[in-house]
């Protein structure tokens, strides 16, 4: 009994974390996908990640109607604070504005900032 207990909590706490984790790779990845799309003008669209919801998306055109979208939806695990919707320009990939972003989860929190010249800082 024992043992099941605790192999019980190490698998919640493994896959509680592993949520954080996935949550985060997401987030970074939409991100740059979102900054090198808008460098390359991929179909002549803006670029950019905003929050829906519990959901990332990834979208070119707006958030509210993209053209093109790309939706992560958040466990319910994870909350998110600090993202609003940022576009990246085409000509360098700058943001449209600086972020600064919370996920968190497991007590645990990772801190996302987005810089003026497009620079992601994951701690």
């Amino acid at each position: 009994m024992v043992i099941a207990t605790t192999a019980s909590v190490f698998n919640s706490r493994w896959y509680l974390q592993n949520n954080l984790e996935a949550s985060k790779n997401i987030l970074v990845s939409s991100l740059r996908k979102a900054q090198n799309y808008a460098i390359v003008k991929k179909n002549n669209l803006t670029w950019g990640v905003c929050l829906t919801g519990t959901t990332i998306r990834l979208f070119g055109g707006s958030c509210a109607s993209p053209t093109i979208k790309d939706d992560y939806v958040l466990p319910v695990s994870i909350n998110i604070s600090g993202l609003s919707t940022v576009t990246f320009s085409s000509l360098r990939g700058e943001p449209n504005s600086i972020q600064s972003i919370d996920l968190t989860g497991n007590n645990q929190t990772f801190h996302i900032t987005i810089n003026s010249a497009g620079g992601l800082d994951v701690n």
